[in-house]
């Protein structure tokens, strides 16, 4: 004799919630254990990160042309850095009536000295490096003397002025 054992049969609803259950149970498990929810935490840009963008790009510009990298000077990036918060600071784009007199009272030496400086309202970081750069290039006086030949040394600063999103660069260069 066999016995005959009841089979239970699930209706086409009970399959899909069951199935729609299973779904949800491992997205969730994908989401507590996967990448998603543990990020990479993002790098907030530093003004060294901008500024490390700008000498990277200049010099690669200047190899590019047959020119010397220029070296960086511990001392012009400082001066750099003080320019650029100035800048920052009086929201404007200005020159030093005298650059050279700026420099001999910081104990940098020199032959031939000169400035670029630039403003952008593009995102803090990699945007606003990457505008002020194209400024620079764009501008066939600031261009001419990022790439002479005269120039061996320079320092670059960045500063950031927050009430109006602005990010102001300095390049110093002597040779």
């Amino acid at each position: 004799m066999t016995a005959s054992i009841p089979v239970r049969r699930s209706t086409s609803r009970q399959l899909l919630a069951r199935l729609a259950f299973a779904s949800l149970f491992l997205a969730a498990l994908a989401l507590t254990i996967g990448p998603a929810a543990h990020p990479t935490p993002a790098r907030a840009a530093t003004a060294e990160y901008v500024e490390g963008l700008l000498v990277k790009w200049i010099n690669a510009a200047r190899t590019y042309r047959g020119i010397p990298a220029l070296r960086v000077g511990a001392k012009l990036t400082t001066f750099a850095g003080d320019r650029a918060k100035t800048l920052a600071s009086n929201n404007t784009l200005s020159h030093p009536s005298c650059l050279a007199c700026m420099l001999r009272n910081r104990g940098v030496s020199f032959r031939v000295c000169g400035e670029v400086i630039a403003g952008t309202t593009y995102p803090w970081g990699y945007e606003a490096a990457k505008s002020i750069f194209r400024a620079w290039k764009s501008s066939s006086g600031h261009w001419s003397i990022l790439m002479s030949r005269s120039y061996t040394r320079f320092g670059v600063g960045v500063a950031y002025r927050s009430s109006n999103h602005t990010t102001f660069a300095a390049a110093v260069l002597a040779g």
